[in-house]
């Protein structure tokens, strides 16, 4: 019997209520032993890619499969995901690598019913977690507790919403940058908070540790500390328009190639001369269009829950972080260090935040 789910589910809005009687959970989810397959698909995919792998597995299988959705790679056929299978030791077989998931802090809920609903289930985990000031990473795992095409409706799902390591990326840089001491001083703001501490109270000690930050170091340092801590741009776009640029020695190309694809690529894209301008696009197209004022304009255009609801009050340095997306990509495309700039920012009053890429002579 075929599968019967439908993959277009939606997220939807803050205000609706929902009926999940599951909570929102905190985990520390442990490094894993996995058997693991990557396919480009839809969820209706994933039985075949179960069998496969708990065939492979055998007497190996130490648990549920784990599917880790990478989003920012999709177009019509569906997204990349890995599919895996918790084994005890490791397995051979055509297609299957045998790696360790690492130790992710998570915001869970498990879903129980049609995965077709899931959506409602997505909503409540985003909301908890931005509600307490959390970043979420660009991919997320699934673990499929039970997965019956027979009967749909008993389908669980335990969504684990991954959270983007910001301040373990930004203690590393500060410590390389300006040592332990200075480094414990920057962070002593941020170290009174825990997990489930509010977004308000997360983000007035965030805008602490950058105005400390900001009286040590000087531009270049803020840069170099800060461009480190942005979210991790899918390593999977990036060989493309790479191998692109190899091939032809053209940015422009590069430009017209990404324009042209879905996903995470950028969108707004011009080059003038050795700048190319990258600007983003709002994080909530809907309520950035409806927006009344300027102040909840902006709020609907930021990405960052960090900052999104103190950005009057955020030191402009914060901004550097966002640098770091447009730097990973441009920088794995050419194969080179740039300098990546800030023309425009919500930090700094404007409306929108721009980066030019600075291209080095050699590039034409």
């Amino acid at each position: 019997m075929p599968l019967i789910y439908n993959d277009n589910y939606e997220i939807h809005s803050d205000r609706e209520m929902l009926s999940n009687e599951e909570s929102v959970e905190h985990k520390v989810l442990e490094e894993t032993l996995v058997a693991q397959i990557r396919i480009h698909g839809k969820v209706s995919n994933l039985p075949d890619a179960f069998a496969k792998l708990i065939s492979i597995a055998g007497a190996h299988a130490a648990g549920s499969p784990i599917v880790i959705h990478h989003w920012g790679v999709n177009d019509e056929d569906g997204h990349d995901m890995d599919v895996c299978i918790p084994i005890k030791a490791t397995v051979k077989g055509t297609g299957i690598t045998t790696t360790t998931l690492p130790m992710k802090d998570a915001m869970t809920m498990v879903h129980r019913g049609l995965y077709s609903e899931i959506g409602r289930a997505y909503t409540k985990v985003t909301r908890h977690t931005y509600e307490r000031g959390h970043p979420i990473a660009e991919s997320t795992r699934e673990v499929f507790h039970h997965f019956d095409a027979n009967h749909p409706e008993e389908t669980v799902v335990e969504i684990q919403t991954i959270l983007h390591d910001w301040k373990h990326r930004f203690t590393s840089k500060l410590e390389s940058v300006l040592g332990s001491e200075a480094k414990e001083e920057v962070l002593a703001p941020m170290n009174r908070l825990d997990i489930d501490t509010l977004a308000d109270v997360r983000q007035k000690a965030l805008c602490e540790s950058l105005s400390i930050l900001e009286s040590k170091t000087n531009d270049e340092q803020q840069y170099e500390i800060l461009s480190h801590c942005a979210h991790v741009f899918p390593v999977e776009l990036i060989p493309p328009m790479r191998d692109l640029f190899r091939s032809t020695g053209n940015v422009d190309a590069v430009i017209e190639a990404m324009l042209s694809k879905g996903g995470y690529y950028p969108k707004l894209l011009r080059r003038e001369g050795s700048i190319i301008y990258s600007e983003k696009g709002p994080a909530n197209p809907t309520a950035y269009k409806e927006a009344k004022s300027d102040a909840e304009r902006r709020r609907a255009y930021c990405f960052c829950p960090l900052i999104r609801d103190c950005i009057n009050d955020a030191p402009k340095i914060f901004c550097n972080c966002a640098a770091g997306w447009p730097k990973q990509l441009w920088e794995g495309i050419l194969e080179r260090p740039l300098k990546i700039e800030i023309v425009q920012a919500l930090t700094k009053g404007d409306n929108t935040c721009e980066f030019a890429i600075h291209l080095p002579p050699e590039i034409s």
